[in-house]
């Protein structure tokens, strides 16, 4: 289940973005956090609906016509195309009327995810 960031979700955010190797270096994930915030990014968090746990974080780019996914990071356990192909159609059924794109680096899982559904 998609859930829209929150101030009080901040460490829970930090802790999940931290599990990108470009972020850990350097500590980046606040920044990245304030960028996103800055720009009026949306950032969900994605809650497991078995234990209400959180276990993923996405950052989104919205332009006109698109919705760019920035950011994508799961606990290590949750990596499973299941929970990231159910976070992308969620992502999906809320901006129904852009297209999901990719970074060079979230790309070839959004490419994934739309061979999952052809």
């Amino acid at each position: 289940m998609l859930v829209r960031y929150r101030k009080d979700y901040q460490k829970i955010a930090m802790g999940l973005l931290s599990l990108l190797p470009d972020l850990r270096q350097g500590n980046r994930f606040m920044s990245e956090i304030n960028w996103a915030l800055d720009n009026e990014w949306p950032i969900y968090l994605w809650k497991d609906m078995d234990d209400s746990h959180f276990i993923g974080i996405v950052i989104l780019e919205i332009g006109d016509y698109y919705v760019l996914v920035r950011q994508l990071s799961f606990t290590p356990s949750e990596r499973s195309g299941h929970n990231i192909f159910s976070l992308l159609n969620a992502v999906n059924d809320q901006y129904s009327e852009k297209r999901l794109l990719g970074t060079l680096e979230t790309q070839p899982i959004i490419s994934m995810w739309e061979r999952n559904n052809e």
